[in-house]
């Protein structure tokens, strides 16, 4: 059984001024001269890059990106400087546990392999995972930037499937978007439980509408016990 990250486990959001901030104060203390705008201006530029990527499913690291920002502003994106600017990026998220998921995976965990995809730049979904203490669950946690393409993509539920040694037709995805998660969980033959999201398309169908992942448990034993 294969899980979403962001809004079906655990939700969250990047305090997006403070993080800013946080930033443009460190790059000073490097010494550099840098205003708020040519920032938010190299921040801009590499927020584009990454829009156009994710257009073609595609995904590009933390790290890549933010050695586009600072050669944007005449700083050599060291390794050092890079690793700062992400724990002041994971300072700066803010996330908590989806209600019902802890007990929902309890209930599932020993009865089935499981797994999480999450389509992101960072390590983060890792770190709060973690940090949630849901980690214990899982066998495998895959993440986008692992392999440069993003949910919907065929390519990265096959990874998945393979380190789980499942077949398709063996696996259930749960998640919360029908573009990211339904879609492609159903390209490679897998069942899908959609975590409704109001207002969103339904361009594909799941095998199983839940409204919250509280449900879930009780969806799979009815059907796949």
């Amino acid at each position: 059984m294969i899980f979403d990250f962001g809004g079906t486990l655990v939700g969250g959001k990047l305090d997006v001024e403070g993080y800013r901030q946080r930033l443009l104060d460190y790059i000073r203390n490097l010494g550099y001269r840098v205003s708020e705008s040519s920032l938010r201006k190299a921040i801009d530029g590499m927020l584009a890059k990454l829009r156009k990527a994710r257009e073609k499913n595609k995904e590009i690291r933390f790290e890549e990106l933010y050695s586009s920002v600072l050669l944007r502003l005449r700083i050599n994106p060291t390794e050092e400087v890079l690793d700062h600017i992400y724990e002041l990026y994971k300072r700066s998220y803010l996330f908590e546990t989806v209600p019902g998921a802890e007990e929902a995976l309890q209930s599932l965990y020993g009865k089935y392999k499981l797994a999480v995809i999450s389509n992101a730049t960072s390590q983060l979904p890792r770190f709060a995972l973690k940090k949630s203490g849901l980690s214990k669950f899982f066998q495998v946690v895959v993440v986008s930037r692992d392999l440069g393409v993003r949910k919907p993509d065929p390519q990265i539920f096959r990874y998945t499937l393979e380190k789980l040694n499942v077949k398709p037709e063996e696996a259930i995805h749960v998640g919360d978007s029908i573009k990211h998660d339904v879609v492609g969980a159903k390209s490679v033959g897998m069942k899908a439980v959609w975590i409704k999201t109001e207002g969103e398309k339904v361009t594909e169908e799941p095998d199983h509408v839940i409204k919250g992942i509280g449900e879930l448990p009780k969806i799979i034993s009815l059907y796949y016990t």
